[in-house]
């Protein structure tokens, strides 16, 4: 008696929301937008999207802590259209904690405002200096990362809120000097101390006497009296 095999089962189709669609690698170009409201830093209330914060607090003389704190709110960055006429919709969504953000950093001395805010904002009690970083909303960005497109294979009517995002970011801001703000004062600061440093070894070597041999070099008159120059033409005749 032979026995009815059933055929075999055929694997369930998927449906198109249900594709994987594999992550790649680009490079977009656009500018920051807040996914709600903006941000306030709280070191110079200024408006922004992102804000991080890099704060050295001094105890004493030989203690110094550093502080490292940062926004953790996530922000978009609108892709710019070929068309000027016509404006942009994509949005594509970056997180901070899992992106390297670069920008200019504002310096904020002890004692100034900024460093007064961040230690009334954060009850920090020694003097203290602040790094400021900030990404204002509708500067220009450039991102590296890998685009993961949740939204590539959704179904018509499907929300398409928070499908892009840029994972393993890179943003840079193209539009301002990254060093100028932060080498300016750092070199102000050096040649102040060097210009100092000269002037109390001067002053040292003045008021101490600690090079007794040079100034009696250069203040006793030189032995010996200096006589003219004497030229003596001999004669045809002498050997």
């Amino acid at each position: 008696m032979n026995k009815l095999v059933p055929p075999p089962e055929s694997p369930p189709s998927s449906s198109p929301s249900e594709l994987v669609i594999s992550p790649r690698p680009v490079r977009l170009t656009g500018r920051a937008a807040a996914v709600r409201d903006p941000l306030r830093s709280p070191v110079s209330g200024a408006e922004c999207i992102y804000w991080r914060l890099r704060i050295v607090e001094e105890l004493e003389p030989t203690l110094r802590l550093v502080h490292e704190v940062a926004s953790s709110e996530p922000f978009e960055l609108i892709e710019a259209d070929e068309d000027p006429g016509q404006a942009s919709t994509a949005r594509v969504r970056i997180a901070p904690a899992a992106s390297d953000i670069r920008a200019p950093a504002v310096l904020h001395r002890p004692g100034s405002p900024g460093a007064v805010a961040a230690g009334r904002h954060f009850e920090l009690f020694g003097a203290l200096m602040v790094e400021e970083i900030l990404v204002r909303p509708g500067e220009v960005l450039v991102a590296d990362g890998v685009l993961e497109d949740r939204d590539a294979g959704a179904a018509p009517f499907r929300a398409t809120a928070d499908e892009r995002e840029l994972l393993g970011a890179l943003v840079r801001l193209p539009g301002r000097n990254a060093i100028g703000p932060v080498l300016l004062p750092w070199a102000l600061g050096t040649a102040a101390a060097l210009l100092g440093g000269m002037g109390a070894a001067t002053w040292a070597a003045t008021h101490f006497d600690l090079f007794p041999r040079l100034r009696q070099a250069t203040t006793q008159p030189l032995r010996g009296s200096i006589r003219p120059v004497r030229f003596e033409r001999r004669h045809f005749s002498q050997p």
